[in-house]
């Protein structure tokens, strides 16, 4: 056979293969999201049986965000409250809590990510600005990513976000007087985020509504419906480590709203 035919055979031969194993490929992620689909509406069955309704196109059933350990950034935080409080601003420590005082404001920061800043008259007026878009350019002027999840007259409150990623616990309260920002205060992160290869892969959606009934039923507590869930991070900490974002599967029942840790399925009340 001439090279050239040879040459010919083998390319048809690997092109064949390649799109059985294309194919091959295609078939094990159906059968996946299949069989993932399945283990989600048993789920759902299996709490409609103990009386607590859910719907499934409510439940988010995709993959969970990647456990992160947080390194610690002094010299982050005082950035960002400088550029918050002003360039001239100066940090001072008192015990487990920093000062921050600058021209536009001061701040009290501790060590597990709580905050209260009071600023200046006239150091952050609207000027005509809508007033969420307002705090969000504050927040992103100290580093903070941060989705507005209520309004109530002249209170903003504020979740942080990491890459898009809600984080439940890291909430903060912005308020307005008299057409301009006059203090901050709640849970901000406290170190930069990192990949954390040790802690673990989060468990299916499917096993967290079992846990999540299984806890419910321990606790003695009362739902029968599950209003909206969704996916984010919890910021936790231990003594040999700064802090940790843990993803959790949020839920909102009629009764009460819950975090069930997505590595260990357990369940809290927020």
């Amino acid at each position: 056979m001439e090279k050239s035919k040879l040459k010919n055979v083998i390319l048809v031969i690997l092109l064949v293969t390649n799109i059985l194993l294309l194919g091959l490929m295609v078939t094990q992620r159906a059968e996946s999201r299949h069989y993932r689909r399945q283990t989600l509406l048993d789920a759902v069955d299996l709490l409609a049986q103990q009386g607590i309704a859910v719907r499934a196109e409510d439940i988010p059933d995709w993959d969970f965000p990647a456990p992160q350990v947080l390194k610690q950034d002094a010299q982050g935080e005082l950035t960002a409250f400088s550029a918050l409080l002003g360039q001239d601003a100066v940090h001072a420590q008192r015990g487990l809590v920093s000062l921050y005082t600058g021209s536009l404001g001061a701040a009290e920061v501790r060590d597990d990510g709580t905050f209260s800043v009071t600023l200046a008259e006239g150091a952050y007026p609207l000027e005509g600005q809508d007033m969420r878009q307002h705090a969000l350019a504050v927040l992103e002027r100290m580093g903070v990513s941060a989705q507005i999840t209520q309004v109530q007259d002249q209170v903003l409150t504020a979740v942080e976000t990491w890459k898009g990623v809600p984080i439940f616990t890291c909430a903060m309260e912005l308020r307005y007087e008299g057409g301009q920002l006059r203090a901050i205060s709640g849970t901000r992160l406290t170190g930069l985020p990192a990949a954390d290869p040790q802690a673990g892969e989060p468990l299916s959606t499917a096993t967290l509504l079992v846990r999540f009934r299984a806890g419910v039923i321990k606790s003695g507590d009362a739902c029968t419906a599950v209003l909206s869930a969704a996916q984010g991070y919890i910021l936790t900490s231990d003594a040999n480590r700064s802090g940790a974002l843990t993803p959790v599967l949020r839920l909102e029942t009629d009764t009460n709203l819950y975090i069930v840790n997505a590595l260990t399925g357990e369940l809290q009340r927020e």
